[in-house]
């Protein structure tokens, strides 16, 4: 998800002013993964109000009942598109579904970058409307605690869950400049491996050493590159977040959205790519060649013991698009119609895949919510307050 991304899909201008924001409990964010397995925000708590939320990012169990929305938040139109009565989609969503403030947001002609002044105005309303669903930032690589791109955004935030970095190219080049000693990008995965568990050390470590930030998840959003191993990386953010007192807590997000672009059953081939990533660990190894006395090499994969397996409910695979889709186009999110989205997620769920974070304008989410793949999964909540799709304004955001 390159920061261009945002340019082009601005959101559409807020329909009022900011509601005046709800003052919340905040408890020590360490009670929210007391023995790592509770995930309700800190007020709804210690109220008893919200149901249990899952252990990882999305629920076990069959695919309607693990299917959770990561849902992409830039600016106040995004927050008013969901937290306004009548003019808003609260109603599509259910306790487990997920806010994902982008705080790389650069800003449009409409909204400013989501700097953390921004992003915790925007926190605090969703939070306020929604007490019960968790809230994740999602940063980037910049050390400039003033921009939007800061890597440690809303760390001292009570109303959000958890942090993850958008790990790509992009973003990591744009923090550069606050970062002198940054290498150049690399691709190879032998040398960003190593640079990615840094990077999450980083992570781990600065939260760790926050009086909220100490309760929070770390993650990481990676770009999708196929030679990468996805299964070593999410050990890796499993074991950096064993400090609040679980194995498999870590949340991992790849950007899943070209796959989706080149249609449903690419992106169900690259969710099963994944699961098997997740499940067993190839070897190379050298076999006799019968009837000679030469060896080949050949790849055997093994199954890992469940106490290695990183947890298939702690992936979100990534879907991108648009409601004025241009097949033309070489970016996933501008080529991506929602019809073909919306066809994407029973293939993931297909591959015991459930959570699915959907990087798109509010028209397009309106679009989505019409699916009917969609629609049968998050129907309108009968007499919500939140209810109603809105119109839909071609080419709006």
């Amino acid at each position: 998800m390159a920061g261009v991304l945002e340019q082009i899909e601005a959101s559409a201008p807020s329909r009022a002013r900011r509601a005046a924001l709800v003052a919340v409990g905040a408890l020590v964010l360490a009670l929210i993964l007391l023995g790592g397995r509770s995930a309700a925000p800190p007020a709804a708590l210690a109220q008893g109000t919200c149901p249990p939320l899952p252990f990882g990012l999305s629920p076990e169990g069959p695919g309607p009942t693990r299917f959770t929305m990561l849902i992409r938040i830039n600016t106040q139109g995004n927050v008013d598109t969901y937290t306004k009565p009548g003019a808003g989609m609260g109603s599509r969503l259910r306790p487990q579904d997920i806010f994902v403030l982008n705080t790389r947001f650069q800003g449009s002609g409409q909204f400013p970058p989501t700097t953390p002044t921004v992003a915790v105005d925007l926190a605090a309303e969703l939070r306020a409307t929604f007490p019960c669903n968790r809230i994740i930032a999602l940063n980037g690589m910049s050390y400039d605690p003033a921009s939007a791109g800061y890597a440690f955004s809303l760390i001292d935030d009570p109303n959000v869950f958890a942090l993850m970095t958008d790990f790509e190219e992009t973003d990591w080049n744009a923090g550069r400049p606050t970062d002198p000693a940054r290498p150049s990008w690399v691709e190879k995965f032998a040398k960003v491996f190593p640079i990615i568990k840094g990077w999450n050390a980083s992570m781990m470590n600065t939260a760790a050493s926050n009086p909220v930030g100490v309760g929070k998840r770390t993650g990481l959003a990676p770009q999708d590159n196929p030679t990468w191993n996805f299964r070593q990386i999410a050990q890796d953010i499993d074991k950096k977040n064993r400090r609040l007192g679980a194995p498999h807590i870590g949340p991992l997000s790849v950007q899943t959205q070209d796959s989706c672009a080149n249609g449903p059953d690419a992106f169900g081939a690259r969710a099963k790519d994944l699961r098997l990533q997740y499940k067993f660990k190839t070897i190379v190894k050298k076999v006799k060649v019968p009837g000679k006395k030469k060896k080949r090499k050949v790849k055997i994969r093994r199954k890992l013991k469940p106490e290695a397996r990183p947890l298939a409910s702690n992936l979100s695979l990534q879907i991108s698009f648009t409601d004025v889709p241009n097949p033309s186009s070489g970016m996933a999110i501008m080529r991506t119609s929602a019809a073909t989205a919306a066809a994407c997620v029973p293939k993931g769920l297909k591959q015991k895949g459930g959570a699915f974070f959907f990087f798109a304008s509010d028209d397009s989410m309106r679009l989505l919510f019409q699916q009917p793949q969609i629609a049968v999964l998050r129907p309108p909540v009968a007499g919500s307050s939140q209810g109603g799709t809105g119109g839909i304004t071609p080419g709006g955001t």
